[in-house]
């Protein structure tokens, strides 16, 4: 028996510890919730990624403006049939090169790295929700687990006094060597439950640790539920609209459908202006400067690239019709996961009612048989298996509660709601704009959705 003891302190031990205060302790689910936000390394990853991404349409706008570089250099010759004769001369020019036309390759090449940038900024949003469930989640299963010790404790301490009570009446004679070891082995049973309880709450404490970014401590009663939809239905159609993973889709078809545009252009002509100003020395007997300046306008058409003009479009257009299908896909699983959820909410609410009812009955009778024990019209086992129904009856009440929450929120995450600013946390979010602008000038949001629809309309036809 010393083992499990031992084992049993240790757990408590670990759990205690891991659920003492500290000075970034979260008490309220609102608290646990701005603190993953804040402290997530999982968004700064994504966040930083996102900035990489800004630069894409700097990079395509780079395409229509001037190139402009200095070059010079300098020569030292030795005449050798007279010696000591040394020649040096000296120039230095300045080019510069301006694209006029591409057949609309940098235009297109500009909208697909915006698209591409509004799918990146969804992307984004989905790991936001995700960071803030994965709190939620955690919040929840630490309070059940507490729970769930406190009802262990409770059990144990009561089948303890279960099992002196029971050898009280063996030494009257009353009941049994069989009703002892009955009760003894019931609470040997509670004890490992309690042991188990223990290390579910000291799992459910790291995982908290994880998801916020401090250990949990004087956890409070969970906020009311946000507002949910009235019908499955409504819930489908809000995040068909407001899911980043149906957002972020239809970004990424915008973007094949700009590629395939600037794929297209590649066969059209180009014009282009070159300048040159340039400045040289003469040689050793002269150092007189000469200066010169040119102009030139350069027009190319493309006639025939061993195939890799039609290969590079057949390509793009492979590629978009990809991006419609993921997009219909990812909208098939953002429904079924929004039903998944509607239905364990619905699960989770029906099981919470019954729950109720079923601790009722079971208070009830647990209070009767141990009255009926005492009278000798219950046996040791009828009393044993009254306190098990009782606590079963808590702990899947428990349960349910936490399942009831979970569905709530897995409901809004798939619903695309679960949303600092839906959630109304009281902290400023993320806005990717900021950086944006800081890069380029450009729209924060998007880009003109009349070249699309233009675009779309000519290669389709």
């Amino acid at each position: 028996m010393l083992f499990p003891r031992l084992r049993a302190r240790f757990l408590a031990g670990v759990a205690m510890a891991l659920i003492a205060p500290s000075p970034m302790s979260a008490h309220s689910l609102t608290d646990a919730l701005i603190a993953a936000y804040q402290n997530s390394p999982l968004l700064e990853v994504n966040r930083a990624a996102l900035r990489g991404q800004d630069e894409t349409v700097a990079l395509a706008r780079a395409g229509l403006r001037p190139n402009v570089s200095l070059d010079g250099n300098g020569t030292l010759a030795i005449n050798t049939g007279q010696p000591g004769e040394i020649t040096d001369t000296w120039q230095a020019g300045l080019n510069a090169n301006l694209v006029l036309f591409d057949s609309g390759q940098t235009p297109a090449a500009i909208e697909s790295a915006k698209a591409g940038i509004m799918a990146a900024r969804a992307g984004l949003k989905a790991v936001e929700q995700s960071v803030l469930l994965s709190a939620a989640i955690a919040y929840l299963d630490v309070r059940r687990d507490m729970q769930f010790v406190e009802l262990s404790e409770n059990n144990v301490r009561v089948l303890r006094e279960q099992v002196q009570a029971v050898n009280d009446r063996f030494a009257v004679g009353e009941v049994t060597r069989t009703d002892v070891s009955q009760a003894e082995a019931r609470l040997a049973a509670s004890q490992a439950g309690l042991s188990a309880s223990q290390g579910g709450l000291a799992i459910s404490s790291q995982n908290f640790l994880a998801a916020v970014g401090s250990p949990p401590v004087d956890l409070s009663t969970p906020p009311p539920i946000p507002g949910l939809p009235d019908s499955l239905a409504s819930a489908i159609a809000i995040s068909m609209g407001e899911h980043p993973s149906i957002i972020g889709a239809r970004y990424a078809q915008d973007s094949a459908t700009f590629d395939l545009e600037r794929s297209k252009g590649r066969s059209g002509p180009m014009v282009s202006m070159s300048g040159q100003l340039g400045l040289q020395t003469g040689d050793s007997t002269d150092h007189a400067v000469v200066a010169g300046a040119s102009v030139s306008l350069n027009g190319t058409i493309p006639l025939y690239q061993g195939g890799t003009l039609e290969s590079l479009e057949r390509q793009a257009t492979a590629i978009l019709d990809q991006r419609k299908f993921e997009l219909q896909s990812v909208a098939r699983s953002v429904q079924q996961q929004v039903a998944i959820a509607w239905a364990n909410l619905g699960v989770a609410r029906a099981t919470i009612f019954a729950g109720q009812q079923q601790i009722e009955a079971a208070t009830i009778a647990h209070d009767g048989v141990r009255v009926e024990a005492t009278l000798g019209t219950r046996t040791t086992l009828d009393v044993l298996n009254a306190e098990q129904e009782l606590l079963t009856a808590r702990s899947n009440l428990v349960s349910a509660q936490r399942d009831e929450y979970v569905a709530a929120y897995n409901l809004l995450a798939a619903m695309g709601l679960l949303t600092v600013s839906h959630l109304q946390l009281g902290i400023p979010s993320y806005d990717p704009g900021v950086n944006y602008n800081r890069v380029q000038s450009g729209p924060v949001d998007g880009f003109d959705g009349s070249v699309l629809d233009r675009i779309t309309n000519r290669w389709s036809q």
